[in-house]
């Protein structure tokens, strides 16, 4: 058959490349029709066709000569065939390959391969086809190595790297206290809010036995307050660890323990069924040093709402509480709950007297109502729940701290029996607490508050903020949360039971001794006591020496564009008054490396300038004597030349702000300076304002201001919630499909 000279034309596609690869060269795959059976990747040369032999020598003759010099041309036979097997590109030589050859050397020719596509309602796309076999590499692409078919991975930067002299500090020769507080930060917390363990509990585990001189203080960060409901199955086998410890153990348990947190609704799985109240006791006897026990349930918490089902109850045992009190333990916290009291709340004042509690310091007290009292005679009358709790109160003469969750007795006949050595309150979720009864307890007993923390009170509005300064002057924290949740799932009554927030929109005063102001969802009928609430604070600002934190969240139910001139204005002037502005710290102290290698730098530069300025003063072959004598020659000559300008810049200085802001003006002076004319004009603009702002305190490190008209819902939702779980599946293509999956 004799060969034609004709030229034949071959497939050309003109998609656009969507990867790296494709912009380097296109893959034989897409030039290639379909239809054309693939040949196998390995052939010995015996079972090629003479034709085909022919194509390969004549593709090494091709690449011989467009690596020479002289570029010998191909004839006219095997031109035509090289055009009938090869691909035509149209794509632009780069500037680092070869202008003269379109292939790349020593890359073998492989046979194009079969394309599947998936079916189904996805949209076919590039990165939706998968090839069987071995991937061809298009002509013209990098050399890379083969890299397995895995997702795409966002690389983190690494950190900067810390100048440092590269010597590890031998930890096992720390201190046992110094080792301790380390572990207990790294391991903080060892379980989450619903008991789940964390993996701090594995790594504390781990750490005691990496070193001797790290087994007790590790121990001690895990047992001081062991996650016993942390645990789920090796519960049983911890409290009898705990309870009767191997004769081999190295530490001593019973010393390490500090605090128990017991889930009283699984009380009954602390062991088994049987012996759970039996092993309790034996947990809580077997520890000397403890010091703080909470039975708690987890349905007290947000949104203070009672269980839909019923659960088999649990009361206090006996024998625990008749044991403890005769025990050596010193307790200084304790939790009550009044679901859990069989016999009542007549039980407190007796368990209240015994040595175990007559050194409590800290106290809750949760789901405690009033009841109906009864009449005894016609005289007499049962006491209330009131005055039974007040008196059980009465007999701890070291409590500090009093916390009342969900507590309807906190009303104004509770408040008045009160302890009156109080240094920290909590009354969270207390529908019956009002601010006149709150206000005459605080005149009353208010003298050595420090922490008050009132939270989710429905009837609670600020009216006894007006006298908190006389009645409060010891206050560091005062705390407020004032949102609000349904007495049940489908009801909507997480409304304010007051008429107005700031009655009378009359200013509040605030204890110079103040650190932190944490008030959230404050409702604000109106701009004019909102006003007055925050015109209190700035002009307080001078009395406020130690105010560090700053939360404010107000809702005002005015006109959009005025609340939001309304926040513009006061946002600006608190951060203007209370912001803290500090300098960053000094990046040459991260370490004594960089210290030293900062400080030899800055030693070098001086004398650099000191060399520059003696040999600009001093002539050649002067000695020492006469070398300081010029050099002072020349400093006065250079003080007598820029009098001027120290006069001018001490005028500058005299008009500096005071302590205060005030600005002072500067005494007359007789020289004339053009350029503070320009600085005086601008300053006499700024006088308006600086004029409002008397005191600019700067010292709070933390500063959240916010003014909206939000309606605070049981959930709140944050930007958080609006995000997607899992990756959107729409990153860039790397120019390999995933092998597809047999079904």
């Amino acid at each position: 058959m004799a060969v034609t000279l004709k030229r034949r034309r071959d497939a050309v596609s003109y998609k656009e490349p969507s990867s790296d690869d494709d912009l380097l060269g296109a893959s034989d795959s897409d030039h290639t029709p379909e239809k054309r059976r693939a040949a196998p990747q390995r052939r010995s040369a015996r079972h090629q066709d003479p034709e085909s032999r022919q194509l390969r020598t004549v593709f090494q003759q091709t690449q011989t000569s467009s690596t020479s010099s002289n570029h010998q041309r191909l004839s006219a036979k095997d031109e035509s065939r090289l055009r009938r097997h090869t691909k035509v590109s149209y794509r632009e030589s780069s500037s680092d390959e070869d202008s003269g050859t379109e292939f790349e050397p020593d890359q073998p020719t492989l046979p194009p391969q079969r394309t599947t596509q998936r079916t189904g309602a996805t949209p076919i796309t590039k990165s939706s086809k998968r090839s069987r076999g071995r991937p061809r590499k298009a002509f013209g692409a990098s050399k890379r190595p083969n890299v397995p078919n895995v997702p795409d991975v966002k690389v983190k930067r690494p950190a900067p790297a810390i100048i440092t002299d590269g010597k590890i500090p031998a930890w096992e020769r720390l201190p046992y206290h110094v080792l301790l507080q380390i572990f207990v930060y790294a391991s903080h917390p060892l379980h989450d809010d619903n008991f789940n363990p964390t993996p701090s509990i594995l790594w504390l585990a781990r750490t005691a036995r990496l070193c001797p001189a790290f087994t007790k203080p590790a121990l001690t960060a895990l047992y001081r307050n062991p996650p016993i409901f942390a645990m789920g199955q090796n519960r049983k086998a911890l409290v009898h660890h705990l309870i009767s410890p191997p004769e081999d153990a190295h530490e001593d348990y019973s010393v390490m323990v500090k605090r128990l947190e017991l889930d009283a609704t699984k009380m009954s799985k602390l062991t088994d069924a049987q012996n759970s109240q039996d092993d309790l006791k034996a947990l809580v006897m077997s520890f000397k040093t403890l010091k703080e026990i909470d039975f708690f349930d987890p349905f007290d918490k947000a949104p203070y709402r009672a269980r839909s089902r019923r659960i088999r109850k649990w009361y206090y045992p006996d024998d625990l509480l008749t044991t403890l009190g005769n025990s050596d333990i010193r307790l200084k916290s304790w939790h009550w709950n009044s679901t859990f009291c069989g016999q009542g709340i007549l039980r407190l004042k007796e368990v209240h007297t015994s040595n175990a509690f007559q050194s409590l310091r800290e106290l809750t007290l949760t789901k405690f109502d009033p009841r109906i009292s009864r009449k005894t005679s016609e005289t007499e009358s049962e006491p209330t729940e009131e005055e039974l709790l007040g008196s059980a109160l009465s007999v701890l003469p070291n409590l500090r701290s009093l916390t009342f969750e969900t507590c309807e007795v906190v009303n104004y006949r509770l408040l008045p029996l009160l302890p009156s050595n109080l240094v920290t309150l909590n009354i969270t979720n207390c529908q019956e607490l009002l601010s006149d009864p709150l206000h005459a307890f605080l005149a009353d007993n208010g003298q050595r508050i420090e922490e008050l923390t009132l939270n989710h009170n429905q009837s609670l509005d600020l009216a006894f903020l007006v006298d908190l300064k006389q009645t409060c002057p010891r206050l560091e924290a005062l705390k407020m949360d004032m949102h609000y949740y349904n007495t049940l799932s489908f009801a909507s009554d997480n409304e304010p039971l007051y008429d107005e927030l700031l009655p009378g929109a009359i200013p509040p005063t605030w204890p110079s001794s103040l650190r932190v102001i944490d008030l959230e969802f404050l409702r604000m009928q109106s701009d004019d006591a909102a006003v007055a609430f925050f015109t209190s604070l700035i002009d307080a600002a001078d009395a406020l020496p130690w105010l560090r934190v700053i939360v404010l969240s107000t809702i005002i139910d005015i006109e959009w564009r005025q609340r939001a001139a309304f926040r513009q204005k006061w946002t600006a002037q608190f951060e203007q008054v209370f912001t803290m502005r500090s300098s960053a710290p000094s990046p040459h102290l991260v370490s004594l490396r960089a210290f030293r290698e900062w400080k030899a730098s800055k030693d070098q530069q001086l004398d650099q300038q000191d060399i520059d300025v003696t040999a600009d003063t001093i002539p050649i072959g002067a000695n020492r004597s006469n070398s300081r004598q010029l050099t002072e020659e020349s400093e006065s000559e250079d003080n007598t030349s820029d009098q001027s300008e120290l006069t001018a810049r001490e005028r500058k200085q005299s008009e500096k702000w005071d302590t205060k802001r005030l600005r002072t003006r500067g005494k007359s002076s007789a020289h004339y300076d053009e350029t503070t004319d320009s600085e005086d004009e601008s300053d006499r603009g700024d006088d308006s304002e600086t004029e409002k702002i008397k005191f600019i305190q700067g010292r709070c490190h933390t500063l959240e201001f916010r003014i909206d008209n939000s309606r605070p819902q049981e959930q709140l939702y944050e930007e958080a919630d609006f995000l997607d779980d899992e990756l959107s599946g729409d990153s860039d293509w790397n120019g390999e499909d995933p092998p597809e999956q047999e079904e």
